[in-house]
């Protein structure tokens, strides 16, 4: 993170799931995060529970909560390479500069197979990816389980990282 200082404001998005889920996903993951010198918001307080993610909304919700950082949270693939001739998608997704319609169709969350998340930090000042993780669940016997395995796997690797203030 070369002359990131450690963020203190941050957003956090969850597009993984359906409505239930990414809200799960958001509170623990704020609750995992937040801590003395850093507050952590999810989306939906900002913009209200069904408001899409679009970059207007992303901009709207940064400037008006001064956020220094966007925690976005997305199963692998949820990004569809096909949909927009042209579009980053996977390694190269870019929050910032694409809006992403599929990212606000609710997906499934299969607990008796493999999937894949991406968790990526944004930095809102420069308005690109400072860092991201891949990270996979197995088999868990509910969704809510498997949610709560993923948001203490990515507060436990942003805390070991100090993207955060502690």
């Amino acid at each position: 993170l070369d002359g990131v200082a450690p963020f203190t404001n941050v957003l956090v998005i969850s597009v993984a799931g359906n409505r239930q889920s990414r809200t799960q996903f958001e509170q623990e993951l704020v609750a995992a995060i937040s801590s003395g010198d850093t507050l952590a918001t999810p989306y939906y307080a900002v913009v209200g529970r069904h408001a899409p993610l679009t970059r207007s909304n992303l901009s709207n919700a940064v400037r008006y909560r001064e956020f220094d950082a966007v925690l976005l949270t997305r199963t692998q693939g949820q990004d569809q390479a096909n949909l927009v001739a042209n579009r980053p998608t996977g390694r190269l997704f870019d929050l910032y500069h694409y809006d992403y319609e599929e990212l606000n169709i609710p997906v499934s969350i299969n607990t008796e197979t493999t999937v894949s998340f991406v968790a990526e930090i944004y930095d809102t000042r420069a308005a690109r990816k400072v860092w991201a993780i891949e990270s996979l669940i197995f088999e868990n016997e509910t969704v809510a389980t498997a949610v709560s395995a993923q948001a203490a796997m990515i507060a436990a690797e942003v805390r070991k990282d100090r993207l955060f203030r502690r």
